[in-house]
């Protein structure tokens, strides 16, 4: 137990993967229809908002290798951006509280609204700005937004379900700090 308590980045992406599988699922299925999901957001806020900086950092550090090595963009990208990210909500944690649901929603969709600026910028850096289509990123993010919006509270307490089963209280641990 004192193991994954020290290393609950482990458990953290254990779950991110659990997450990720099942939304690439559902965007294989709905690929025909040219609808991506995103909701990487949520991962990063989590990582933000209940874990210590490096505990966030390897929590999603290997989430963003596997993002990497399937997207056409630079290698390292994703890991760039996703740390880039979780230091800026880190940063601003401490001005808000953690306890209430809203700012980790408000968080997540922040977060996802930075994403798909950062990756459609990216992808008409790489591959010329007539493969970026306004209609369909705009499609595609009002989509993410709205899984964000029904997924956020259900991933925070899976998160906090999969690490209390191994005696990890974060709230109590929060209470403490204070």
């Amino acid at each position: 137990m004192n193991f994954l308590s020290k290393n609950r980045w482990i458990i953290v992406s254990l779950v991110q993967y659990l997450i990720y599988f099942f939304v690439s699922q559902l965007n294989h299925y709905i690929s025909p229809l040219n609808l991506q999901i995103m909701v990487f957001g949520i991962f990063i806020s989590f990582s933000a908002i209940e874990l210590s900086f490096n505990q966030g950092c390897l929590s999603i550090i290997p989430i963003a290798l596997t993002i990497d090595a399937k997207t056409p963009l630079p290698f390292g990208f994703t890991v760039v951006l996703f740390v880039s990210l979780l230091t800026i909500a880190h940063i601003a944690r401490s001005r808000v509280r953690r306890e209430i649901t809203a700012s980790s929603l408000a968080t997540s969709f922040i977060l996802t609204l930075l994403l798909f600026l950062a990756y459609s910028l990216q992808s008409g850096r790489s591959f010329g700005p007539e493969t970026l289509h306004a209609g369909s990123i705009a499609l595609n993010l009002l989509l993410s937004l709205v899984v964000v919006g029904l997924l956020n509270r259900i991933y925070f307490e899976t998160q906090i379900f999969a690490l209390s089963l191994f005696g990890i209280n974060l709230a109590e641990e929060q209470r403490q700090s204070r």
